[in-house]
């Protein structure tokens, strides 16, 4: 298991109530990558997702399709359910980031988002989480 510097996700650059689509919402998220950063593997609660890369290259891989390099002007779509398995700044020296356009019930993502900020949003897999409190525990 790879350990690096965890992606910087800010603040959603918009929420929008979708008048057409009744309870759902449209929730943008700018993602920051550090040189060499990564999102842990991830889902994002049953959320439809629309990546599009700004700036730098990524590593993309979902469930168990094959690794995609996805440079700025490249998009992506993660359907309900996919697992995000790799997410990673692709250049050890230069930054990269991406918005990530999340489509969800609108009581879901407020109450995470209320409850856990944006970064809530990204539901770590609980494999990582175990593999990494275990690396961080006193021997």
């Amino acid at each position: 298991m790879v350990y690096s510097e965890v992606a910087q996700m800010e603040e959603p650059v918009y929420d929008v109530k979708l008048l057409n689509t009744p309870d759902k919402s449209m929730i943008g998220l700018k993602v920051t990558f550090p040189p060499g950063a990564c999102t842990p593997p991830h889902t994002h609660h049953g959320a439809s997702v629309a990546v599009v890369v700004l700036t730098g290259t990524v590593l993309n891989k979902m469930n168990d399709e094959p690794m995609a390099v996805l440079s700025a002007g490249e998009s992506f779509y993660e359907a309900p359910g996919c697992r995000h398995r790799i997410s990673d700044n692709a250049s050890k020296t230069e930054e990269a980031s991406i918005i990530a356009t999340l489509v969800m019930e609108t009581a879901k993502a407020d109450a995470i988002i209320e409850a856990h900020g944006p970064f809530g949003l990204v539901m770590i897999d609980e494999e990582y989480l175990e593999a990494v409190m275990k690396k961080m525990a006193p021997a």
